[in-house]
């Protein structure tokens, strides 16, 4: 039998915002694409 760790999906949260972890992986992805479009 498999054991998967169990972790919160919030990354951080300032007061009643809170922020997952997609959303900053999403973020990561803009700034990437960003990037690379102007290397390009």
């Amino acid at each position: 039998m498999l054991v998967h760790p169990q972790f919160s999906p919030i990354a951080f949260s300032v007061g009643p915002l809170s922020v997952h972890w997609y959303g900053l992986m999403y973020l990561l992805a803009f700034v990437l694409f960003l990037g690379l479009g102007r290397l390009r």
